[in-house]
């Protein structure tokens, strides 16, 4: 089998492998992105609803709308109290004591329409703030458990994506491959070089081949060289399922 061709295939093969496992960390950050924003919306518009109701004009239609409501709900109150008023006397009166009793009514409707009036106004107040309050703990419980939510399913996504690994076999395949792929093309650059006569010649440490006065080729030392980075990414690819590594 070519060398160069098996090196371009695994060289390939490892560049898809890792490419495939950035996208599958691309895809947890986008699903991530996606569920903080939109509950980072939620906690926005129940925060622009709260906004919404503290300005000025629609406290003021608020204040008013609670002021009416309150006159409404105290004139039938009295309107049913009154309902139950003993019957007008019997019988021919005089026309002073017609006319008193007329004066004292107006006079009672009068001073009841006043109170009415003035305790719708001092109690409105209260009432819109309660309205307040209710409105905040709404909004401040949807902010809270937006907040909760996205700093939880955040972590999660954070410990899927950096769990995310390359296929350990392909990964194993291709660095092999490579390895492979490096190894012959080293050695079949010696061989030419070894045949042609050129001079090739153990050298006095005995570390293997060195090159004669031609200076070309290569040195035996560049095998070796190539040979031990083979075995580490041999060991290497074992190392991702934890078998024990192979002696050099």
């Amino acid at each position: 089998m070519d060398p160069l061709l098996v090196l371009v295939v695994s060289a390939i093969l490892k560049y898809q492998n890792d490419r495939a496992a950035l996208k599958r960390q691309e895809r947890f950050a986008g699903a991530m992105e996606a569920f903080q924003r939109k509950r980072s919306d939620e906690a926005m518009g129940a925060t622009e609803q709260l906004v919404a109701k503290q300005t000025p004009e629609a406290r003021g239609t608020e204040l008013a709308a609670l002021t009416g409501e309150r006159e409404q709900s105290l004139r039938d109150t009295v309107g049913a109290a009154q309902a139950f008023d003993a019957p007008a006397i019997a019988g021919k009166v005089s026309g002073d004591y017609r006319a008193a009793q007329e004066q004292e009514a107006t006079s009672i409707a009068e001073r009841t329409r006043r109170a009415i009036e003035q305790l719708a106004a001092m109690g409105a107040p209260g009432e819109q703030q309660q309205k307040h309050q209710l409105r905040f703990g709404r909004a401040a419980g949807v902010v809270d458990a937006s907040n909760t939510a996205s700093d939880a399913v955040g972590r999660r996504y954070a410990t899927d994506i950096s769990n995310v690994r390359p296929n350990p076999f392909i990964d194993l395949l291709s660095q092999v491959g490579m390895g492979y792929g490096l190894g012959s093309m080293g050695g079949a650059a010696v061989a030419p070089e070894a045949a042609a006569g050129t001079g090739i010649t153990a050298n006095a440490a005995g570390e293997g081949l060195s090159m004669g006065a031609t200076g070309q080729g290569l040195r035996a030392g560049s095998v070796v060289g190539m040979r031990t980075k083979l075995l580490n990414d041999i060991n290497n690819a074992y190392g991702l399922w934890g078998v024990p590594a192979r002696g050099a």
